[in-house]
Parts: structure tokens; sequence; C-alpha cells
């Protein structure tokens, strides 16, 4: 009896480990209600930088557990504005069109984990983690530490982007000669609204 237990109690230390509960995947974009996010393009000068600065606003968010979560966002510029909704699922990013189908898959289903994919003939994959050099804008509480994704279109030049926890992209950098240049960078963050749901 006591060489059966001996067996069974790491299978038993286990299983229980297992059971724990797990904490949620990070969502790797913005989507809490009234979170306000600004981005401007470091190349320009000013006073154009300013002038086309880009104001990404979450307007609703749908976070229920175990399902699609959709996020819809309030883009504005002084050129205009735009809704767009997206749909957070294991990992993946997808922007949707008016009728909720898929029209680009932002982040595939499993990333970070999945490493590499393509979209619309464009390659992407992971190169790595990193701290966010900009992390003195973000609350306190916020993940400073994100992933940096790499797009080789066929035409054109590469282009780097870091997404962050809960922000999702903070910086951009597009490769120029020889160089890497910061060409979007998240500029400031805060609420227009109080929040409206907290992400369990």
């Amino acid at each position: 009896m006591v060489r059966v237990v001996r067996l069974l109690a790491p299978a038993l230390l286990l299983l229980a480990l297992a059971c724990q509960p797990q904490a949620p995947a990070p969502v790797y974009g913005p989507w809490e209600e009234g979170l306000t996010l600004a981005y401007e393009d470091p190349t320009l000068p000013q006073p154009q930088r300013a002038q086309d600065r880009l104001q990404v606003r979450v307007a609703k968010a749908t976070m229920a557990p175990g399902q699609p979560r959709l996020v819809q966002l309030d883009l504005t510029s002084i050129r205009g504005a735009m809704t767009a909704k997206v749909q957070h699922q294991g990992g993946g990013q997808a922007l949707l069109g008016e009728d909720d189908h898929v029209l680009s898959q932002l982040l595939p289903l499993g990333f970070p984990t999945t490493s590499v994919w393509t979209e619309r003939g464009t390659e992407f994959r992971v190169v790595g983690r990193a701290t966010w050099s900009g992390a003195a804008l973000l609350p306190r509480t916020a993940d400073p530490i994100g992933i940096w994704v790499e797009a080789k279109p066929d035409k054109g030049p590469r282009r780097r982007t870091l997404y962050l926890p809960n922000f999702g992209e903070v910086e951009s950098i597009e490769e120029r000669g020889t160089q890497w240049v910061t060409v979007n960078r998240l500029v400031a963050q805060g609420y227009t609204d109080l929040p409206a749901i907290k992400r369990r």
C-alpha cells in the first residue's frame, strides 16, 4: 500500500497543479472602454507631427470569457474619423468588416507561440521580447515588456512593431537603408471616460 501511495503521489501533485486556475492570456491590443491612445510619427517636423496625430479610443468592448472578444475602436485625426471593429480570440487579433467577416488577421491564433505567418502576401515573424523604451508614459501597473513582430512585404521596406499587453502597438520602426527609423510611436494615453469594465 505504501508503495502504491509513493507511486501515485507525483501523479496527484501534477494533477493538482494542472487544475489550478490559469491567468488569462494577455490581450495584445487596447480593450478597456474609454482608454484613449495617441500616436505620432517622429520623422515629421512640427507642426505637421502634431497635426497628423492619430487618436485611438476604445468605444465599446465585449470581453466575455471563453468567447471571441469584440472591441470597437474610434480612430480620429484632423483628416476625419472612422470606426474599426477588432476581434481577439486565442491570442489572435482580427480586423472585422461591417458584416463581421474577417478583413485581415492582424495577429495569428496562438500568438505569440505562433511565431511565423503570412497575411495578404506579407510575411510576419516574431522577433523577440523587449522592454519598451517609452514605458515611463504608461501606468505603473502596466507591463512594459512587449513582443516585436517583423513584417516583410513583397515590395517595400521591412517594418517592426512592438506590441504590449493591453495596449497593442506602442512603436513601429521601418528599415531605411542600414538603419531602423521610428515611424509611429505612442505619445499619450489616458481615459476620456471612466473605464466601464474590468478584465478578470
